[in-house]
């Protein structure tokens, strides 16, 4: 079954802050540390598919800004909205786990709190997103010129990564290798979403061909778990979840259209703020949890849920604000 990839494109970019938004609650959600019993313990487990659609998503503006600004500019729209949020949440965040002191300790291992939380960079993402921003253009390029190559050398790059890089570094990404590691593990969910908008007029989404890859990577998980090597098991697991990106936002385009307007607006608020929300939630969720830990335990879900928008909210509209005086 052939979908039209303009369709596709048109519906995705309507909807996109509310997919975000459900992206965003997917994460939360994956990171809640409150319930273990389902469904909330089915995040924990299949949660990590926002990530990929921030990413798929993020594919897909970088070709429109770039189409539309000089590569300055280009540069200087991606720090002036990466940038600021980082430090301001994490400067925020880091301020808190020195003032609340030792209560706090217990924290520092598991979140990997220090001095680089100030810029955020205790969080993986952050790395990998600029570092696929620096390169975007460079994507963008390559992609007109000299796509099957292109493919070839990212899914090359990903089997090394998998096979290789990857057993070594671990999950270490405060180091040059690891942070290409981790960039390399979500590459090709970028580069899709490049490739869908700079090539829609010459391509088709096809589904069968993408269940097609989800069955292969499933077949090639099994049997990384059977030869009981990780590092096959997890890169079989990014590529299948990058083959299905389309079908998930395909089946969030058809959730949105047939919920209540209300839930409409909340999933696209949560999308406006999403990245703030990122950057903080889960620093809020642990630090209620381990200073309120005889609360009921959906009480404290519901007060983290309410203080990180809260949060994320203040934050961006102090950056707006600031920022708008600046320029």
């Amino acid at each position: 079954m052939k979908v039209n990839t303009n369709s596709f494109i048109i519906a995705t970019s309507q909807y996109r802050s509310a997919i975000m938004g459900m992206a965003m609650l997917s994460i939360m959600l994956l990171h809640q540390c409150f319930i273990s019993v389902v469904p909330f313990n089915i995040f924990h487990n299949f949660g990590n598919w926002g990530v990929d659609v921030f990413l798929f998503l993020s594919g897909m503006g970088m070709v429109n800004s770039l189409e539309k600004n000089t590569l300055k500019e280009f540069y200087i729209r991606r720090f002036m909205r990466i940038v600021p949020s980082c430090f301001f949440c994490g400067s925020l965040k880091y301020f808190i786990f020195i003032l609340l002191g030792s209560s706090m300790l217990v924290l520092k291992e598991g979140l990997h709190l220090g001095i680089w939380s100030i810029s955020s960079f205790d969080l993986w993402f952050i790395p990998t997103i600029l570092f696929l921003y620096i390169i975007a253009p460079l994507l963008h390029y390559m992609i007109e010129k000299w796509l099957f190559a292109t493919i070839l050398f990212i899914l090359a790059l990903f089997i090394f990564n998998g096979l290789i890089i990857r057993p070594n570094v671990g999950y270490d990404w405060f180091s040059l290798l690891g942070i290409f590691s981790w960039t390399v593990e979500r590459l090709p969910v970028f580069f899709v979403g490049m490739l869908i908008i700079i090539k829609k007029s010459k391509i088709n989404i096809n589904y069968s061909l993408s269940a097609f890859f989800l069955i292969a990577a499933i077949c090639f998980k099994l049997l990384g778990k059977i030869d009981n090597d990780f590092s096959v098991f997890r890169a079989c697991e990014f590529f299948a979840l990058t083959m299905s990106i389309p079908i998930l936002i395909l089946s969030n385009i058809f959730i949105l259209e047939r919920i209540h307007p209300l839930c409409l607006k909340f999933f696209t608020y949560l999308g406006t703020y999403s990245f703030e929300l990122y950057l903080i939630h889960e620093f809020i969720f642990w630090s209620i949890k381990i200073h309120f830990e005889n609360v009921n335990s959906f009480c404290l879900l519901f007060i983290s849920f309410i203080v990180s928008f809260l949060v994320a909210f203040l934050c961006k509209k102090i950056i707006n604000r600031l920022l708008s005086i600046i320029t």
